[in-house]
């Protein structure tokens, strides 16, 4: 039996360590200048709500299949999206006061924006790499990326690895990044986890991350795959979903479908855009009203973050290249049984109104 070759793991692994000692001065030519100023405007662009990050994803995944991270990112942002909406259904709406409504959304919002801002640039620079074939990594600290990701993007575009090692490196980033800068803010703690933490896990939906697949055309339903989600409020937590979600996402079971999901059906916040037989983005007492982005919120102007990187010590991605054994799994039956909790818990709110 040939001998694996781990010289590629050990060369990364001492490179991250390195970088933590490494003071030299970063000098920026008119080009560079150019291409940062270029990048930021994208991001901008396209930052400006759920609707438009969740886009942005899918054509970069669609552009550069070998980012897996993007698809992964596409399709846990309609998630995002899907909570944001309901928020204003027709169910939720009857159980949260405005005030708690508004205060989630921002959360939620702030979340979901924290993350493009911090990794939407990284992927323009890889596209950037790829059209030059020149490694602009060196400049990933001018868009306050951590240092984590520099050598992490530099061995990936030179070595060509496998997609899941990216893919858990961004995870880990990602999660640390939004650790540092909106979950353990004592805003976030006081006005979220400590006031809505029943509400958020065990009321509103958000114990499923949700992938549809395997449309039934007659029915016009899908299947979902997904995990369900506790104790997210640790970073440990969210980046062991991560890292399991990507394993469910990229299954020979579910891929191609969910992919053919996100091609076909544009996403609009509503939970419509899968279960039309359930939900509808219109008034209608039949169903759940499930209204669409858009309709929902107005857009919020988010402030960058004060710079404060994260990854000062090794420590912190010891174990970034872990597995995480997450097995394809149907969750269609626990979705329709909490949709069922949630129905009952609204009728009786209702009754007590």
């Amino acid at each position: 039996m040939k001998k694996q070759n781990h010289e590629p793991m050990a060369t990364i692994e001492q490179d991250l360590k390195d970088i933590l000692k490494d003071k030299t001065p970063l000098i920026v030519t008119q080009i560079e200048k150019e291409i940062i100023s270029t990048i930021k405007y994208k991001t901008e662009l396209a930052n400006k709500n759920n609707i438009t990050r969740t886009n942005a994803y899918l054509s970069f995944y669609l552009e550069y299949p070998e980012i897996h991270w993007a698809f992964l990112a596409h399709m846990v942002s309609r998630n995002g999206g899907y909570n944001m909406t309901d928020l204003k259904s027709s169910i939720l709406s009857s159980i949260l006061s405005p005030t708690q409504q508004v205060s989630l959304f921002h959360f939620l919002e702030r979340a979901n924006s924290l993350i493009f801002h911090d990794a939407y640039p990284q992927l323009l620079l890889y596209k950037k790499s790829i059209e030059d074939n020149i490694s602009y990594f060196h400049l990933l600290p001018l868009f306050s990326v951590s240092t984590f990701m520099t050598p992490i993007w530099t061995f990936f575009f030179r070595n060509k690895l496998s997609s899941t090692f990216l893919t858990f490196a961004l995870i880990t980033n990602e999660q640390q990044y939004v650790e540092k800068h909106l979950m353990t803010l004592n805003h976030t703690k006081q006005a979220i986890f400590q006031n809505f933490m029943y509400m958020i896990q065990e009321v509103m939906g958000f114990t499923h991350v949700i992938f549809p697949y395997k449309k039934y055309t007659f029915l016009r339903k899908y299947s979902l795959s997904g995990i369900e989600v506790h104790n997210f409020q640790s970073v440990q937590t969210r980046i062991n979903i991560g890292k399991k979600l990507y394993h469910i996402l990229f299954s020979k079971q579910a891929y191609s479908s969910i992919l053919d999901f996100a091609n076909k059906h544009v996403h609009t916040g509503s939970r419509s855009d899968y279960w039309p037989h359930e939900y509808t983005s219109n008034q209608n007492q039949s169903k759940i009203f499930s209204p669409s982005l858009i309709l929902s919120w107005e857009n919020v102007k988010h402030h960058s973050p004060t710079y404060h990187d994260w990854y000062t010590n090794y420590s912190k991605v010891k174990y970034w290249r872990d597995k995480v054994k997450a097995d394809f799994q149907d969750i269609t039956k626990d979705v329709k049984r909490d949709l069922t909790l949630m129905k009952s818990i609204d009728k009786v709110q209702k009754m007590i109104n």
